[in-house]
């Protein structure tokens, strides 16, 4: 009798618990990327296991109402080889939800300006010494924010981006800025964008004002800039052409203030890419292809200088099943720095850099 009641009572709690559990219950999800990859930085060449931005996470929505919604993500990155720390942050937010109206967070986020890189643009995004946050500003995921994100219902597939950074700094100077990053707002990156499945065609216009980001021709970190991103991609197998997709983006930027006492006084970067994928019919095959260009002006008290970049790269994917593949990739960049009198070169100097890599990924 009471070691059956016992039971009755152990079984009716655990049924409670997954009740509970199951009404909001939180998403595990995340990825396993690791490759093995030839690189050469055009001094000296290595072998390396690469972790390729590796995630786990945890997500959720607990609905309030009928139409709003708590939202939230928790996500790190993780470290497949061994080189860096076991977990760094990466999206961290919570926010609130309107139904066909849009969604607060606040947090840490990818800015506007990054996400119009996404989709069929950037082809090689995550892929160690081949993203192009190697030599393009713009690829930031940035602390202390405050984002609102239109519901693609809300202006039938426009959907407006908006996020407010605020610096958390009461120095009066900071590096490259115009007085101290204290106050709501102090960089601002935001985007408009548009989908249409039916015409196979994205597009996102993205603007960052005072929104911090590294210019790699000069090594430059955290520096607030001004900034404007245009992006597209076509289905073409909308037209014929199945399996085809292009991508092409475009941006310049250039940091927002000076205060005179930096070894730059001036830097302006303009880059574009052009990408394809092709995914061979009813085969686990697909194949990419890109091309970019950054062009970096810039000038110090004695010198004026222009890096530019160029970079080109292939990929093979192979689907094993919906969430596993492998992949093979090679990727050339190339460093040419011209000055217009003697002085002290660029961060980086003249340089060919070349990664072969070959890898798996798994989504769960």
């Amino acid at each position: 009798g009471e070691i059956s009641m016992k039971k009755l009572l152990l079984a009716a709690a655990v049924t409670t618990l997954s009740l509970s559990a199951a009404q909001a219950a939180p998403t595990l999800y995340g990825k396993v990327n690791v490759s093995v990859d030839s690189y050469d930085d055009g001094k000296d060449d290595k072998v390396e296991v690469n972790s390729n931005a590796s995630r786990l996470g945890v997500k959720g929505e607990e609905k309030l109402t009928e139409k709003l919604s708590a939202v939230y993500q928790a996500e790190w990155e993780i470290d497949v080889d061994g080189g860096d720390d076991v977990f760094k942050k990466r999206n961290i937010f919570a926010g609130l939800k309107w139904a066909n109206l849009g969604t607060l967070k606040a947090g840490i986020m990818d800015t506007p300006f990054k996400d119009a890189a996404s989709g069929y643009r950037d082809v090689f995004n995550d892929y160690a010494h081949a993203d192009i946050k190697e030599m393009m500003y713009g690829e930031e995921r940035v602390e202390n924010v405050i984002g609102i994100e239109t519901d693609p219902k809300l202006m039938g597939g426009l959907v407006f981006a908006l996020q407010a950074q605020q610096g958390e700094s009461t120095s009066s100077t900071v590096t490259y800025t115009d007085g101290a990053r204290d106050s709501v707002g102090d960089g601002i990156s935001t985007s408009l964008s548009y989908a249409n499945k039916d015409l196979g065609l994205e597009g996102v216009i993205s603007g960052n004002f005072k929104s911090i980001g590294d210019f790699a021709a000069v090594g430059i970190s955290n520096a607030p800039a001004d900034a404007i991103r245009v992006g597209a991609s076509f289905d073409l197998g909308k037209i014929g052409a199945t399996g085809l997709f292009l991508g092409a983006m475009w941006q310049t930027a250039e940091i927002s203030d000076y205060l005179g006492t930096e070894t730059y006084r001036n830097v302006e970067e303009n880059a574009w890419l052009l990408s394809a994928t092709y995914k061979l019919g009813n085969t686990p095959w697909s194949f990419k292809a890109q091309y970019q260009e950054a062009d970096t002006d810039w000038t110090t008290a004695t010198v004026t200088g222009d890096t530019s970049a160029k970079q080109w790269g292939i990929g093979a994917d192979y689907k094993l099943n919906s969430q596993t593949k492998l992949f093979a990739s090679a990727v050339q960049r190339e460093w040419d720095n011209k000055r217009t009198s003697a002085g002290a070169a660029a961060t980086i100097p003249n340089a060919d850099e070349s990664v072969y890599g070959l890898g798996m990924e798994i989504k769960f």
